[in-house]
């Protein structure tokens, strides 16, 4: 790597003494350098101490956008128990699995995966909402209610944002996200019992892990109560 001031022509050169000392060519880039240095603390100092920096520290580190960073992650589409987190279901997904499996929909506004999928989901579980919303709905796929539930990471309600920890099986984090939520039996008790798939999928991969969903639902449902 170059060093900075053999890339950049506006650091000072040494300069030639004349009979009245600095040339006046010199003392303009001095003078330029010097302001340039200034400007920078300054934002420098906007940046790191005052919650701008905190916000847009979190949009970009704290979730990736997919399709940003060229990432397609080849995970498991295996049903687990266990969480992201190892943090508990939240209510929203337990009070939902009373009335039907959950597929929650992460998604974001600068997304161009998330944008990508749109359709092909909105169109799978015959749906219409803008991207900036927070949308539920409960819609009807192999005679089975299945409780849909947009989540746009950017404008949701702060439980349903936070949910993303929980069901990001695979660490990744990224956008768009897809959790498949429903019922397993698990040494005697029937639990929620969940899927993960990261970035984009055909309509096929959807529908296949929809249906997984709504067979284990319809083999545990009898035996689950949410209290």
């Amino acid at each position: 790597m170059y060093p900075v001031w053999k890339m950049c022509d506006c650091m000072p050169k040494a300069s030639h003494s004349t009979e009245e000392g600095v040339t006046p060519m010199n003392t303009r880039r001095i003078v330029q350098l010097s302001a340039l240095l200034i400007t920078c603390s300054l934002l420098t100092g906007m940046f790191a101490f005052t919650p701008v920096y905190d916000e847009v520290l979190d949009r970009i580190v704290s979730i990736l956008c997919l399709s940003c960073i060229k990432l397609q992650p080849k995970t498991s589409q295996d049903f687990t128990f266990v969480t992201g987190n190892n943090e508990s279901h939240p209510d929203f997904v337990l009070e939902n699995l009373s009335t039907g499996p959950v597929f929650l929909h992460y998604s974001g506004d600068v997304c161009l995966a998330c944008d990508h999928m749109l359709p092909i989901i909105q169109e799978f579980f015959n749906v219409s909402f803008n991207k900036s919303d927070f949308f539920t709905a409960q819609v009807i796929i192999q005679n089975t209610t299945v409780n849909y539930i947009y989540i746009n990471i950017d404008h949701a309600p702060e439980e349903e944002k936070e949910s993303i920890d929980i069901y990001d099986k695979e660490h990744i984090p990224g956008i768009p996200m897809f959790s498949f939520v429903t019922l397993g039996y698990d040494h005697g008790t029937v639990r929620p019992y969940y899927t993960t798939i990261y970035g984009e999928h055909p309509r096929e991969i959807i529908e296949s892990l929809s249906s997984d969903m709504i067979n284990l639902y319809k083999q545990n449902k009898e035996g689950y109560s949410h209290h």
